[in-house]
């Protein structure tokens, strides 16, 4: 793979359009600053971190060696673990929205609204669908990948230069003020509560690690893949965010149906058919997705499975063919992820009906989970750096300084992690089932993993005596 190729990866599994607008909605106008602020404070360091770990010759690419050498087998573990367990909520939390988008891109409307509870099934079957095409190998969606990820540049392009141009030709005035006040973060407990929606926007530079060792060149290849991705991602969060505010009035974008209705409002802008227009661009943004999803299915299986001593996990979920492609380890996933979609059937079944509502709590449950695997990645930089890590490429020369700005990660996902579902201990009457779940989930799987550990370590040692 090229560097180019690997950094399209990269952007059709980090940018979402969605994520656009379920930040506008919530937060107006002040997700503006709040991407320059994650993205310096968080995405970027982040980044720049997994490419210095890349392109040191004594890690083999996945991020379990990252972890391992400098925290051990068993914090590794914990570590790649967990980052397993946040994939699987978020690929949950995918696979339940995806029917949303096709029913956009075929009718132009969220036919689900009034009938939340088919959401989960239908996403159960979409898991199953794009786990039996990850299975054909992940080297056969490596073009289209790239070839989606051009596509939705193109239509990135589109949306952020055309609004603000008719604005200053004065063809048509912004459908937001922009304000002052309204642009300043309130940071408050409502704004905390979403922040980690942010963190999770920006996350997945990771995710094409597993494939480092398939570059034409992975000391300097990789690490140019991850920061070029890097950068360019950011400043289209940043762009899409304030053409889409020009664009359209706050007050009409929803969740559910927000990533559609950017598009007729920029075809009548320009003149096209608003309803044709729209479903053409769902339909080219719900193969992306697909694509994506494709990516994200495979790519963590072997993060987690490639680099583990023999013996961590069963040998049925370690064995791979040829290509390096674990279908038992596929399907097992699938089976966690399909069970995983049905939970919110639950919440459905007790009155949180409709889209908006449902959408809400995907989010949270997937930024929440996301944010623990990097604060182990952070910690074994930390500790690496510490040990003298000697990298050809360095985030920064000063050690002291890369390890203050590793710190500043961990800050930053501490604060993701207890604002997300912050707005259930607001109400009045606290759902502490949900907050049980929503913060205590994450830590019962993780210690499922270290009990699936310790059996699998027990049987290799009985086998060897």
């Amino acid at each position: 793979m090229t560097a180019t190729t690997l950094a399209m990866i990269i952007v059709v599994t980090t940018f979402g359009f969605a994520n656009v607008i379920d930040n506008l909605v919530e937060v107006g106008l002040s997700a503006i600053p709040s991407w320059f602020i994650v993205g310096g404070l968080y995405f970027l360091p982040l980044a720049l971190i997994l490419a210095e770990f890349a392109s040191d010759t004594e890690n083999t690419g996945g991020i379990y060696s990252y972890m391992e050498r400098s925290l051990g087998a068993k914090w590794a573990f914990v570590g790649i673990w967990s980052y397993f367990v946040s994939n699987l909520v978020y690929l949950q939390s995918s696979f339940s929205r995806l029917p949303i988008r096709a029913s956009l891109s075929v009718t132009g409307t969220d036919v689900f609204e009034a009938s939340t509870g088919m959401l989960p099934i239908l996403g159960v079957l979409v898991c199953l669908l794009i786990t039996w095409l990850a299975c054909r190998g992940i080297n056969r969606f490596s073009r289209f990948a790239d070839w989606c990820g051009w596509g939705t540049l193109a239509l990135v392009a589109a949306l952020v230069i055309i609004p603000p141009v008719l604005v200053i030709t004065g063809v048509r005035e912004s459908a937001t003020a922009f304000t002052l006040s309204a642009l300043t973060p309130a940071f408050d407990l409502d704004y905390f509560a979403t922040f980690s929606w942010l963190l999770f926007a920006v996350a997945g530079a990771e995710v094409a690690a597993p494939y480092v060792k398939q570059t034409r060149d992975p000391t300097r290849d990789f690490p140019r893949a991850i920061l070029s991705a890097t950068l360019l991602i950011a400043s289209i969060y940043v762009l899409a965010t304030v053409a889409v505010a020009i664009l359209i009035p706050l007050e009409s974008l929803t969740l559910a149906t927000g990533i559609y209705d950017i598009w007729e409002w920029l075809a009548a802008a320009v003149g096209l058919p608003r309803v044709e227009t729209a479903r053409l661009c769902m339909i080219f943004l719900t193969l992306g997705s697909i694509a994506a999803y494709i990516i994200w299915m495979e790519s963590p299986i072997r993060m987690m499975f490639s680099d583990v001593p023999e013996g961590t996990f069963p040998r049925v979920l370690t064995s791979r063919d040829e290509s390096g492609t674990h279908h038992n380890a596929l399907w097992i996933q699938a089976a966690v992820v399909s069970a995983l979609t049905l939970l919110p059937l639950l919440s459905v079944s007790v009155g949180s009906n409709g889209s908006e509502r449902f959408i809400a709590l995907l989010n949270d449950l997937a930024s929440l989970s996301l944010v623990i695997p990097y604060t182990f990645v952070a910690f074994a930089y930390i500790q690496a750096r510490k040990n003298g890590m000697d990298a050809p490429f360095k985030m920064v020369q000063s050690d002291r300084l890369a390890i203050a700005i590793a710190w500043l990660v961990l800050l930053v996902s501490a604060a993701g992690y207890l604002g997300a579902g912050l707005f259930a201990l607001q109400s009045e009457i606290i759902d502490w089932t949900y907050v049980g779940i929503v913060y205590g989930g994450p830590a019962i799987l993780i210690l499922f993993g270290l009990l699936l550990r310790f059996v699998s370590m027990r049987t290799l040692a009985s086998k060897k005596l």
